[in-house]
Order: structure tokens, then sequence, then C-alpha cells
């Protein structure tokens, strides 16, 4: 990844990893005819490839040293990234910079961050390490098959669950799954995975129990979204879905639904905790659990109530601009990323969001999920009934108007007092009366803009078409 830059000449390079011997020995294959370097703070620096002995050196005279050293090299320095803010660092860096070119010598500083100071931002260049390909997962599996005499049952399975580990993580876990379980197995290393996921500090491993079984309705928007899991291929973009609505009315049982109906981990990304305190501190925390979200891949990403976590993305907010900045990231990653992750996002006031939030292409369909239809509301009814014990006896109230989570609150309510529903539906007063004109609000600009996620309301629109025409 380094071949380039070292043919063109550039004098510093910083390449972001947690996995500094593998690059190193990965790059120092690339070294384009010099001759490579290593350094670390415990045991100073040497000569690579020639059993050289390891010599002191002071991290405060690295840059000079290596520009007094011979031509033709590339130093490898681990961890240097707790010197770079150092004032005599970055003076002795910018007075050898020329001497760098002259000699053909980089300095490639090997860090598990990109941070640099102010003075080195356009002087070096930042670079990512990508993790281990499927491919080479697939030959880290190998070799444990060739000691073991264990073949994994799924083998795809496995690979994918193994995608977005270090090589050393994917041994560790590849191992502990036999060691556990005596076989290759999928859940046991989606276990170390979770827990990677946890470091960031804006991502949850979320293990939600919800099915399309307990989920009553939105038959258009769960058939659609099967359709597009079952026939995605390499080349076609798939990216996710904007689901705007009435408030309860299965938004996020939908999305938490899903990774289970496909087999797929579901990530919870939560905006609000991506804000820091520090300069640059919210930008960084949003790249980095974006990076991990791509690391994870398949996987779905689930980001409740979008436009809370993006209030003032507009440049309303006395922020400085970091909610915008923030924001932007997110946009680009989602109209750029070609990892398979399938991104689900709720919003229940459009107002809220700018228009580049809505602009198909970012997102593959914008759904519109409404309160249920006279029959989906007996399938929701029924399904709660159930599921607090509810007599079906009683015979079910009109609950028109009411959406989801209301009459899961009529159930509950039904459940404490004798199972009497139509009582109980007194107590449930739904937001479609009390607050009737933001809801109007909301269904005449969705009207338009989005597509109905439940069949029957499909139907009607398609009725409606045939009339105009």
């Amino acid at each position: 990844m380094i071949t380039d830059y070292l043919k063109a000449g550039y004098p510093v390079l910083l390449v972001r990893t947690h996995e500094p011997e593998r690059f190193i020995g990965s790059a120092t294959q690339q070294a384009n005819g010099r001759t490579p370097h290593q350094w670390d703070v415990v045991r100073g620096f040497r000569e690579l490839g020639n059993g050289a002995e390891w010599q002191e050196c002071d991290p405060f005279d690295l840059p000079n040293m290596a520009a007094k050293g011979a031509e033709k090299a590339v130093w490898f320095l681990r961890n240097y990234h707790f010197w770079l803010n150092e004032p005599p660092v970055i003076q002795a860096i910018q007075n050898n910079l020329s001497v760098y070119k002259t000699k053909g010598i980089t300095l490639v500083i090997v860090s598990p961050e990109g941070k640099l100071p102010l003075e080195l931002e356009r002087e070096v260049v930042v670079l990512d390490f990508p993790l281990p390909t499927r491919e080479e997962l697939k030959t880290i599996l190998a070799g444990l098959v060739e000691s073991t005499g264990i073949e994994p049952e799924d083998e795809a399975a496995v690979l994918d669950a193994a995608q977005g580990l270090t090589w050393e993580e994917a041994e560790n876990a590849l191992a502990l799954a036999l060691v556990r379980e005596k076989q290759f197995d999928p859940h046991s290393i989606c276990t170390l995975k979770a827990q990677m996921v946890e470091k960031a500090a804006a991502l949850q491993f979320s293990q939600f129990t919800e099915t399309f079984a307990t989920l009553g309705g939105l038959e258009n928007l769960k058939e659609w979204t099967l359709n597009r899991f079952q026939n995605r291929r390499s080349g076609l973009p798939f990216r996710g879905i904007l689901l705007l609505g009435v408030p309860g009315t299965g938004k996020s049982h939908f999305a938490k639904a899903l990774g289970n109906e496909v087999g797929w981990p579901v990530l919870s990304l939560d905006m609000g905790r991506v804000f820091g305190s520090l300069v640059g501190e919210s930008e960084a925390k949003m790249r980095e659990a974006l990076k991990v979200v791509d690391a994870m891949a398949p996987c779905v990403l689930f980001i409740d109530e979008i436009e809370k976590g993006l209030a003032g993305v507009s440049g309303s907010a006395n922020d400085g601009g970091t909610t915008q900045r923030v924001g932007g990231t997110f946009l680009a990653w989602l109209n750029d990323h070609s990892s398979q992750v399938f991104v689900i996002a709720t919003c229940n006031d459009y107002s809220k969001l700018p228009p580049e939030y809505t602009r198909m292409g970012r997102w593959d369909s914008i759904w519109f999920v409404d309160n249920p239809g006279p029959e989906e509301q007996r399938e929701i009814l029924n399904i709660y009934r159930r599921q607090f014990e509810v007599d079906l006896a009683f015979p079910c109230p009109d609950l028109g108007g009411y959406s989801g989570a209301e009459i899961r609150q009529v159930a509950i309510e039904a459940a404490y007092n004798g199972g009497d529903l139509d009582a109980a539906s007194r107590f449930v007063i739904p937001i479609s009366k009390s607050q009737k004109a933001q809801i109007d609000t909301l269904r005449e600009w969705a009207r338009a803009r989005t597509i109905p996620a439940s069949r029957p309301a499909v139907l009607e629109v398609k009725s409606e078409r045939r009339v105009q025409i």
C-alpha cells in the first residue's frame, strides 16, 4: 500500500493500524529497493533482514539520526505518535524534510491513531492499513483445519463471522470456538466481534429478540426489504432505508427484527454519543464508528430517531460547525460505502431533516409508516393478547387511529383489568387525536415523497393512480 508513495518520494507517512507487525512485514516487501529499518522505544532501532543488533536511540533525536543515515531507506517507527506533539520533534521533522526527499528517505509512523499536530498536517500523509481480506481469513482457517483435522460445517458463515477482526483476533476467535464448541462456530466468533464494537463509544452490538412474526402489518415493507437482501449482488448499490412515520407504528421494531430475519448482526449507532467536547473529537468518533461498522460487515446499522441526533445540522446550532461536519462525514459514508452494511434510520419529524438527508441514492428507498388499518389492528392486537395472556373471548374494540404501540398498551391495560379490551381502550388516548394537526401535516408531506409500508395503503395509491389516468 505504500509502494507508490515511496516511488513518489514522500518524506513522512503515518499508517493507522492495530497490526504493526503484519503491516511492517507486508510493507517491507514493498520497500521498492529501499533498506528497511525498524524502531521502537524499548529496543531502539535496527536494519531489518540482515540479523543486525538493536541499537539505542533517543526518540527526540530520531528524525535527525534517520536524516544522517544511509540513503534509500525506509524507517518504520512503531508508536511514535507519542512524540509527535513535542516541539523538538516537530521542528526536527520540518528541518529534515528536504534532506529526506534528496536522500530518498521515508519515515513511516505506525500507530493505532492518526492525529497529527497542526504544524505537520500538510506534510504527513495519513493512510489506513486494511484488516485481513476474506482470502487472508481463509488462509488462517485453512491452517487451523490442517493442524486440527476439523472441517467447518459452513465455511462462508465462519468467514463472515471473522470479517472485521485482525489477523491475531481471527486466529484467537477460531481457536476459542474450537475449544468451546469443538467446531468452528460462527456464534462464538461473533462474541469477540461484539467486544470490539463495545470499544467504540457510539456503537452497541444489539442482541434483539424481535422477529417479523412479532410485528403485525407492514407487509409491503417486509417483502421489499427481504427481496433486497435475497437479490443483492456485486455492483448493485446496497445502502439502506429511511423510515418516516407516526410515532409508535413499528419503525424501530422493524429495524430490530430485520437482523434476525436475515441472520445479520445489528449494530446500533447513538448519534448523541458521537459528540465530544474537544476540538475534532466528534468527527474522529464518527469516523472510528463507521470504520468499525465497515469492519463488521455484513451487518445491519440501526439509527433510531436520526433527526434528534442531527439537531443543528442545518447550521443553526452554536457548536462551531461540529454537527455539520459530523453529519457530512456520515452522509459521505452513506453515499459511498461499498461494504455490505444495510442502514435503517427512523425519523418522526421530517422538518428537522435537511433535504440532503432525504435524497434518493443515499437511501435505496424512503418509506412512510402510518397507523395500522383494520386488518393490521386485529393482527397486532392478537399478537399482544397472546403475549400478555388476555382472554380471547372478549371482542375486539374499534381501534381506528391507534398506533401499534398504543394497541400494545391497550392489551397491557386489559391484562391488568380482567381482559376487557373495550374498557381498556378508554385509558389509552391515541396520538392521532391528541396531536391530530401534526399527524395530518406529516401524512400530507409524505403522500408524494415516500412509499407506504402497508399493503392496503399501496393498493389504495395504485387505485387512485388508475383513476387519475
